[in-house]
């Protein structure tokens, strides 16, 4: 059994806002679970950084010139270095496409899904629940709250 499991940035997002951090708080106790992440969550993240933190919308926050004081102001590395951090190659792309064409998903969703396959990941941590059926069809099991977390 593999003792890796994927962070989608729901559950990075909500811990910040302070919500729903059961779940983050959860994982972050199984010391002997490697959390996980990919280039999509560190995007989507930091996006929704900038909303939390600065509290406008981010290409407000870009005219503005605001971003490098919120980020300077709400560092996430430290809190980001405690994962891992997947990269992937071009054989991702077939996957991926047939991961949208065969559930539906949305590109960042079917590139999560893609890098948890390819790196041979079976748990995937997720509020989102458009996961749910690809998740089963492709045999990584949804990670929505504590209790869903394998022994």
């Amino acid at each position: 059994m593999s003792n890796k499991i994927f962070l989608d940035s729901s559950v990075l997002v909500e811990y910040t806002k302070g919500t729903k951090v059961d779940l983050f708080e959860g994982l972050v106790a199984k010391i002997n679970l490697e959390k996980c992440i990919s280039q999509v969550v560190l995007s989507e993240y930091t996006f929704y950084l900038l909303i939390i933190e600065g509290g406008k919308a981010p290409l407000t926050l870009k005219r503005d010139n605001a971003i490098g004081g919120i980020i300077n102001q709400h560092n996430p590395t430290n809190f980001l270095e405690t994962m891992s951090f997947l990269s992937v190659k071009e054989s991702i792309i077939p996957l991926y496409l047939r991961l949208m064409q065969d559930y539906n998903l949305l590109p960042n969703d079917a590139l999560i899904l893609a890098t948890c396959k390819l790196n041979n990941i079976i748990q995937l941590a997720s509020f989102d629940t458009d996961f749910a059926p690809a998740c089963a069809g492709e045999g990584i099991q949804l990670i929505s709250q504590v209790s869903d977390l394998m022994p």
